[in-house]
């Protein structure tokens, strides 16, 4: 099944970067691979400001879901790579009792907060950008706990 995702995601990105050549649309779907590996997306609201998320799986976890609030700083000479940060919401449904959601134990449902930060760079006359993140956790729900999320993918905007 994940060979399929990925052959597909590959193929929509691929189609979309030949038959655009350009910057996008502000809506980006795509891949994140780390923890949670799934389906990334982002929504750029403006040049300074976005929405993102990605629903998937970790080792720990059975689904995971998550949506950040995200400001972009451009503090360097290369002005297709920006530094994204901000806090975000993460649910989660634990697989084992190792799991950051699972509290006393797997199966169980929770919520935390999270705090992300990330570099994204904008391929150059292609409607792609490639990211990598860092966002350490604050579970809330079913019982306190901790852990940090890390992802790293691409996403395509049509």
């Amino acid at each position: 099944m994940w060979k399929k995702v990925v052959l597909l995601t590959v193929f929509f990105i691929s189609a979309v970067s030949v038959a655009h050549g350009q910057e996008g649309g502000k809506l980006g779907m795509g891949l994140v691979m780390g923890n949670p590996t799934g389906v990334a997306w982002k929504y750029r609201m403006n040049e300074m400001n976005a929405v993102d998320g990605s629903i998937g799986f970790s080792p720990y976890d059975r689904l995971r879901f998550n949506v950040d609030y995200l400001w972009h700083a451009r503090p360097f000479k290369e002005q297709n790579l920006a530094i994204h940060y901000g806090p975000g919401v993460a649910f989660g449904v634990a697989n084992s009792s190792a799991a950051p959601f699972s509290g006393s134990g797997s199966g169980n449902a929770g919520f935390g907060v999270r705090g992300l930060v990330g570099l994204t760079y904008a391929i150059n006359n292609s409607p792609v950008d490639i990211f990598f993140e860092l966002a350490p956790l604050v579970v809330l729900v079913p019982e306190p706990a901790s852990g940090i999320d890390l992802g790293f993918g691409l996403r395509a905007y049509p």
